[in-house]
């Protein structure tokens, strides 16, 4: 079986359960009894959606004769990438609670893009990192009025 069948399929059933799921919460007791399920039932719709289309491009492009390039090696920054990743999302779920929202992403952001784009792009990667936290700190507190941690 290709790799992006398995990955469609796998998405397919993730966002189905996740969907089910969604219409298990508890309904509000004031106000729109549905609302606390509109999100997560959109998130497994499209979820299901998106890995029915990765079905589809697989199907089509297994038909035009692309061949699945499993046997190929993997470039060895693969592996730095996909363990800083990793490395970065359970440190930042633990720094969350402790050192707040901003500092926290700050952090992991910047990692992650230090990671993703090397040291030589330290002036963009800076940028990006306090612009997009300031910025999403500004739509939960400001807009949303959520307050973070």
């Amino acid at each position: 079986m290709r790799r992006d069948t398995i990955v469609g399929l796998v998405s397919l059933c993730f966002g189905a359960v996740y969907t089910i799921q969604a219409f298990q919460l508890p309904k509000a007791s004031i106000g729109n009894p549905w609302a606390p399920i509109y999100f997560p039932a959109t998130l497994g719709v499209l979820t299901m959606l998106l890995g029915l289309a990765v079905l589809l491009v697989d199907r089509k492009r297994a038909a035009e004769g692309h061949r699945d390039k499993a046997g190929k090696a993997k470039d060895p920054g693969y592996w730095i990438l996909t363990g800083g990743t990793i490395l970065l999302s359970v440190a930042y779920g633990f720094l969350f609670e402790h050192i707040g929202f901003i500092s926290s992403t700050l952090l992991f952001l910047g990692g992650l893009l230090f990671l993703v784009n090397g040291k030589s792009a330290w002036k963009l990667n800076s940028i990006i990192t306090v612009l997009f936290t300031l910025g999403l700190w500004v739509v939960f507190v400001k807009a949303f009025q959520i307050n973070l941690p």
